[in-house]
């Protein structure tokens, strides 16, 4: 995993071989440094892309556009 904070909040993201070819990429948020990771419900960000970077960026919108429309996730 990757961690990002956006927001204020901590996203992981996981880049994934597609099935046939490319990358898709996978994204959890988190709000506190005592959260767990695996509480929180894992997102997959469309795609797939042609590389890493496309599907880490895509994941990192996909994880924006939660957040902004979300906001932090609650307990």
């Amino acid at each position: 995993f990757v961690r990002h904070r956006i927001e204020g909040m901590s996203v992981d993201i996981e880049i994934i071989p597609a099935t046939l070819q490319g990358f898709s990429a996978r994204f959890r948020i988190f709000g506190d440094a005592d959260d767990e990771p695996d509480w929180h419900t894992v997102h997959l960000a469309p795609g797939p892309f042609a590389t890493r970077r496309q599907a880490e960026e895509a994941a990192k919108s996909a994880a924006f556009a939660r957040i902004f429309a979300h906001g932090s996730p609650r307990h």
